[in-house]
């Protein structure tokens, strides 16, 4: 009886391995990119140290040029109680960061986060947000509020992002601004050791991501090389 040939192990095969080759290739050309935009935006901002404008108006915050977009500031002022907007966190039991204004300044737009003494005040006095009348007196006092200001369309964050609103929308619906009026946003809290953390955890990020690159890369220009070897063998051979 005439034996067939035999069965060839399919990574013996030509081109077996050109499929899982290519999407090495392709996973490394990705990380890649991804890991230099995070160390390209790391290094940036590192070049681009923030203004610190110290203590401004209201007025003086709404100016771009007074105060660019990204510089830290303290503004002073007294809560507006009629235009304060819940932001909903992501899963029950969340805390909220509220969004809301200074009396006589709509335009520029705190965002308190939820554990900051102005938003435990405000939850303390008034616990659904709506429907409730605010005391006599209550934050009739000036409150002084640091932190980052930024143009609206600048401003990213998790909790904004997940209202599904943007925040010039949100301005101009609850928060009584004017349509196309341009709204800028003071990040209550934000300090020059948050913006370091968040630098730090990118360039740790860009790190980690770049030697995933660098291994992505060692398998796949193995495996085009080890398929050229196989597809040699048999030329060697004969």
């Amino acid at each position: 009886m005439l034996a067939g040939p035999a069965a060839q192990p399919l990574e013996s095969l030509p081109g077996a391995e050109q499929p899982r080759a290519s999407e090495l290739f392709v996973a490394a050309v990705m990380v890649t990119l991804v890991a230099g935009l995070v160390l390209w935006g790391t290094a940036f901002n590192d070049q681009e140290a923030p203004l610190d404008a110290g203590t401004v108006t209201a007025e003086q915050a709404l100016d771009a040029q007074a105060v660019p977009s990204g510089s830290f500031a303290t503004v002073a002022g007294r809560p507006d109680p009629s235009r304060i907007v819940p932001l909903y966190g992501m899963g029950p039991g969340r805390e909220q960061d509220v969004l809301l204004v200074l009396r006589g300044a709509p335009r520029l737009v705190l965002h308190c986060r939820a554990k900051h003494p102005l938003a435990q005040a405000i939850y303390r006095h008034r616990p659904t947000l709506k429907g409730q009348p605010w005391a006599a007196g209550e934050f009739d006092a000036t409150w002084q509020l640091s932190g980052r200001i930024f143009d609206a369309d600048k401003y990213t964050d998790p909790q904004l992002a997940g209202s599904g609103t943007p925040l010039q929308q949100l301005a101009e619906e609850r928060l009584g601004v004017a349509p196309k009026e341009q709204v800028r946003v003071l990040a209550v809290g934000a300090t020059p050791a948050d913006q370091r953390r968040s630098a730090q955890t990118a360039a740790v990020f860009g790190v980690l991501m770049t030697l995933i690159a660098i291994v992505l890369w060692t398998l796949a220009i193995h495996g085009i090389t080890r398929r050229r070897d196989i597809r040699r063998e048999p030329n060697a051979a004969a």
